[in-house]
């Protein structure tokens, strides 16, 4: 296992300096340059992961692995960064080359071996939000490449592979009514799973990660002000992925909310600005 993490570091390491060249290039174009800036920094972030990986694997039970990358694989992948790397160099470059490079080295197994990796770490709770970043990652690509003419003829590619994660959201809410409501509302977009305080939602964040969590404040056993402070102590992200819905807002509920610059709805809130304000967490 070591050894493929290594290979993936390294691919990592030369993906991330390829796309901050090509973001610099980017032809005057700004959306352009902006996406591979972000395409080079989630490839640092990978490099991060994986680090994290070898370290964690190394300190526990490393399972052996059941694939070898060979070198015809390895070739394809390396190959496609190294002669991109030349014509970058000697200023024979175009977007139609880049997007062929994207194509060929992102949809291909460099993809499949690195969600080989997750697959096997993603049921501990500390790779969770990996798997769910990189799924994140893959819809981001498709979209800028459904805006570009060139990039329309890649997305089949990208369509056509497997999930490495499925999105989950918590509900945390003791009225079963709306609890019911939203899931129905959602459960085609997400895994849902839901808690009727915030005790129980907070046993259900130290389990699991969710990409949503729509929370009610009034609840018995704790409410969701305490749920939210307690979660947040313990994973400050939790911030961009919660959703207060609540039937009252007391004034103090009010400032806590503005103070952190949390999202919220009051009850009864039109269904169309709840699917919105959910889709500000979770694009569709």
């Amino acid at each position: 296992m070591r050894e493929i993490i290594e290979w993936l570091l390294d691919i990592e390491r030369t993906a991330g300096s390829f796309y901050r060249q090509v973001s610099e290039k980017a032809w005057g174009d700004e959306p352009v340059a902006n996406f591979f800036l972000d395409l080079a920094n989630e490839e640092s972030w990978h490099f991060h992961v994986l680090k994290n990986a070898l370290t964690y694997l190394e300190n526990g039970v490393s399972p052996p692995p059941s694939i070898i990358i060979d070198g015809f694989t390895k070739q394809k992948i390396e190959g496609a960064f190294e002669r991109n790397i030349v014509l970058l160099e000697g200023g024979n470059f175009s977007l139609e080359s880049v997007l062929d490079c994207l194509a060929t080295t992102e949809f291909s197994e460099w993809n499949d071996i690195f969600i080989y990796v997750m697959n096997i770490l993603k049921e501990e709770r500390q790779f969770m939000s990996v798997a769910a970043r990189m799924h994140h990652h893959v819809k981001e690509v498709e979209n800028f490449l459904e805006a570009l003419p060139d990039g329309r003829r890649h997305l089949y590619v990208l369509r056509s592979l497997p999930p490495v994660w499925q999105e989950r959201m918590l509900i945390v809410d003791d009225d079963n009514a709306i609890v019911q409501f939203l899931e129905k509302l959602f459960y085609h977009n997400c895994h849902i799973e839901t808690a009727s305080n915030g005790r129980e939602g907070l046993e259900k964040l130290r389990d699991h990660y969710f990409d949503v969590i729509i929370s009610d404040i009034q609840m018995p056993v704790m409410d969701g002000i305490e749920f939210y402070r307690r979660a947040a102590a313990e994973d400050p992200s939790i911030a961009e992925r919660t959703l207060f819905f609540t039937g009252s807002l007391k004034t103090e509920h009010l400032d806590f909310l503005r103070m952190e610059g949390l999202r919220y709805l009051v009850k009864p809130a039109p269904i169309r600005e709840i699917v919105r304000k959910v889709a500000e967490i979770m694009p569709p």
